[in-house]
């Protein structure tokens, strides 16, 4: 075997430099050992005959002076040591593990020295890597982590032994993050070896899991995560199949516990809140302040104070959201029906608009009511944050509590609208939410988020600079001596007397969007794709359709397109295409939309299949229509570029049937798309059956003009029906001076009357229509085409 030029460098190096320069050089040596891979993974084969190759000799000797260094008075020493031997357990494999018990031992030893913590640290990584790797190899588990891992364990929890109460920790919040880590890396691997250490690692760690400003040290974020980490995998260690059993319990303690603290710092509200799943809230002392926790082992450190016992709730509930969050060994019973009711109890205390309308205890000073109001939305956060984890974890299994969750939500965001974290946690809950239960959402559910969609709307709006939160200053001003003058001018704002720019040349620019501005961007789309939107009322569509346009949305305005508006009565609102396809002109995936978009609505009246947007606008058109008694021109917006051009051939396409019928049809005069025959008649019995054909007969014999009569086709989606077989007559205002009465027949009815029809061969019923315009029905139906 070929010697690497890095190893022979790297044994020259250690010989020749002295022990206190090497953590200087520790980089570059790391760097060495890691080239040389090959020569350290290698099997070492003591009856080779090949005495030429030193790589043998050289690996040996490296492995003796790392120890050396271990073994050594030195604190650099072992410093360097701890670095090396991390670098050579990464690419030694197999090879390297055999003979590691000398250093698991030596590293061990370290821990216990009084070197810097830095060094113990190294030390910590080191054999955190080397258990993990062990546990690959049963062998070598079985012979070296076995007996070794007891002593490291006791090692670690000498160092982070909590201090007495009162006293500052012994060793910083970093290190023992550092230990924390560890231990939650090595309790999945080896669950029996560590089970008898499972109580020491709780009163060691419970501290940190849930701090308050009541302690005598401030835990960073970081060391919250990892402590609490270890606690929940703590059910690993449990005997037999009991680990189910033990996560079930902690989590239930966990619940029990947030009670608790809601009891003490929800003392000034008399709670309507009821609990569904067996809690008894418990009497509060209201002459102390209010106060938790203990210094027993099962108990978490002692607080006092409402903003100390909301920092204590807030941790508890993060801690009950990191027990779903993290996987478990076996399955789990997940005690949902609890977890809801303290969810909905935190959800139910809200800010009152005043003190008058709300339930408050008259035994809690003001102050402390005032302090509960500051503290709520940081637990309403942790309480939407705790909804999240839930649907991210069972998925699909939430749609039967959705609606619940949802009004959770949307009674949180009334109340703490003015916060963004609050708006931003929302905006991220129902981002997991509609996709599941969205399209399934009632009605009245629906109704509830109109407040979350102008929230929702503004703050995107926000993002693109079309809307300013900030109220306009008012400028105040007197009249003397007939001179406008300002009331104050030492507390005017000159920059109100200057001119803002528009919302568009805001837009321009690049304006970066904070978190819940972005999470608003992303949830504009799920509200036009996921809700139902025929439940939607006419403001919040447009309010939608306006945002999605203005913050040039490609995905909000693609959903608005593929999801049109419908209202009550069936009639279709005009949709944004146009403004997609100008926004995005060489997009192609805007251009298939497009495309598909207009030939479907050409083509709509072939096949329900092919066109049953179109068809089915027109068809619930008249029969809105119908049912309204109103005549108001409906306008199909499917395709938005070509509604005019499709609306005109309506009367086209019913005079080509009329003249296939009669042996008259000419493609070239009429203007219809060629097809076979076979096609064409398929379209002739759609039209058939969608619009029977009516003639209007016109009587003028009010005008003078005796035994005239005028027969016109009328289009299906401007004739306004009433009642069948009805005796009403009405009168049209022909502009002349006089009114001319209406009446639609069937054929029928005109081959009774002896009157000739071209298309006598039609089996269709009698229908006779009676439709009156007067002046007034008139310029309403002028008004509302206007509009």
């Amino acid at each position: 075997m070929s010697v690497p030029p890095e190893l022979r460098v790297l044994c020259k190096r250690l010989v020749s430099t002295p022990t206190e320069e090497l953590p200087r050089l520790a980089p570059m040596l790391v760097g060495l050992v890691l080239r040389c891979g090959a020569p350290l993974s290698a099997v070492q084969d003591t009856k080779s005959k090949d005495k030429a190759s030193e790589a043998p000799m050289l690996v040996h000797k490296l492995r003796t002076h790392i120890t050396t260094l271990l073994n050594g008075r030195s604190t650099s020493g072992r410093f360097a040591a701890a670095c090396l031997i991390k670098a050579v357990i990464d690419v030694g494999g197999w090879e390297t593990l055999r003979l590691a018990d000398a250093w698991i031992r030596g590293l061990i030893s370290a821990l216990q020295k009084p070197d810097s913590l830095v060094t113990k640290e190294l030390c910590l990584v080191a054999l955190t890597k080397i258990y993990v790797f062990l546990q690959g190899y049963p062998t070598l588990a079985r012979e070296m982590a076995t007996p070794t891992l007891p002593d490291y364990v006791k090692a670690c929890l000498q160092l982070i032994k909590p201090p007495s109460s009162g006293k500052a920790l012994k060793a910083p919040a970093a290190f023992i993050g550092t230990v924390a880590c560890s231990l939650a890396r090595l309790l999945p691997l080896f669950p029996t070896t560590l089970r008898t250490f499972s109580a020491q690692i709780t009163t060691a760690l419970k501290a940190y899991v849930a701090p308050t400003t009541s302690d005598a040290d401030v835990v960073p974020r970081s060391l919250r995560e990892s402590s609490r980490r270890v606690l929940i995998l703590l059910h690993y260690t449990a005997p037999k199949n009991g680990s189910s059993d033990e996560w079930l319990k902690r989590i239930r303690t966990t619940i029990r516990d947030c009670h608790t603290t809601a009891d003490q710092i929800f003392r000034a509200v008399q709670e309507s809140w009821e609990s569904t799943a067996g809690y008894r809230s418990q009497a509060v002392r209201t002459d102390v302040d209010p106060s938790g926790g203990g210094d027993a082992a099962e108990e978490f450190p002692s607080w006092a104070g409402v903003t100390a016992g909301s920092e204590r709730l807030v941790g508890l509930l993060e801690f009950l959201a990191d027990h779903l969050r993290i996987s478990t060994k076996n399955p789990v019973a997940v005690p949902l029906g609890e977890i809801l009711d303290l969810a909905s109890r935190m959800s139910l205390m809200t800010i009152p608009a005043s003190d008058d309308q709300a339930d408050l205890n008259p035994a809690i000073s003001r102050d402390e009511k005032a302090e509960l109001w500051s503290v709520l939305p940081d637990i309403h956060q942790a309480v939407i944050s705790l909804h999240t984890v839930i649907i991210r974890r069972i998925g699909s299994n939430a749609v039967s509590f959705s609606t619940d969750i949802i009004d959770q939500v949307v009674r949180i965001l009334n109340s703490d609208r003015s916060v963004p974290a609050i708006r931003q946690a929302t905006y991220t809950l129902m981002r997991e939410l509609l996709p599941l239960s969205g399209p399934a959402l009632p009605k009245l559910t629906v109704d509830s988020l109109n407040s979350l969609i102008h929230t929702c709307c503004q703050d995107t709006l926000c993002a693109t600079g079309f809307f300013n939160p900030e109220p306009q200053q008012t400028l105040t001003s007197t009249i003397i001596n007939g001179t406008t003058k300002p009331k104050d001018p030492i507390s005017t704002n000159a920059d109100a007397y200057l001119a803002k720019p528009t919302g568009s040349e805001t837009a321009a620019a690049s304006i970066p969007r904070t978190p819940h501005e972005t999470a608003a961007y992303i949830l504009l789309a799920l509200l036009l794709s996921h809700i139902p939107q025929r439940h939607l009322t006419p403001d919040s569509r447009a309010l939608l359709d306006r945002t999605a346009i203005l913050s040039n949305s490609k995905e909000a305005m693609i959903a608005s397109v593929l999801h049109p508006y419908k209202d009550s009565r069936g009639r279709y609102y005009p949709s944004i295409l146009p403004f997609l396809i100008k926004r995005y002109p060489h997009d192609q995936d805007i251009e298939v939309l497009r495309t598909n978009l207009v030939r479907s609505s050409r083509l709509g009246s072939n096949e329900t299949t092919q066109g049953g947007l179109w068809e089915e606008t027109r068809e619930e058109a008249t029969e809105g229509d119908s049912a309204e008694d109103e005549d108001v021109p409906m306008e199909d917006t499917t395709a938005a570029p070509t509604s005019e051009e499709t609306e005109k051939q309506v009367p086209k396409v019913i005079s080509a049937w009329e003249a296939a019928e009669a042996g008259t049809y000419n493609k070239t005069e009429m203007d219809v798309d060629p097809s076979p025959p076979a096609e064409r008649n398929a379209f002739f019995t759609t039209v058939t059956t969608t619009a029977t054909e009516i003639a209007a007969v016109v009587d003028t014999t009010a005008l003078g003009e005796e035994n005239r009569k005028i027969e016109t086709p009328l289009s299906p989606l401007k004739r306004k029906a009433s009642q069948v077989g009805g005796d009403k007559t009405k009168r049209v205002d022909t502009g002349k001076g006089g009114d001319a009465k209406v009446e639609v027949r069937g054929k029928k009815d005109r081959a009774r009357e002896g009157e000739t029809d071209s298309d006598s061969d039609s089996d269709g019923e009698s229908v006779e229509i009676d439709m009156t315009f007067d002046e007034e029905e008139e310029e309403e139906e002028e008004g509302m085409n206007e509009r």
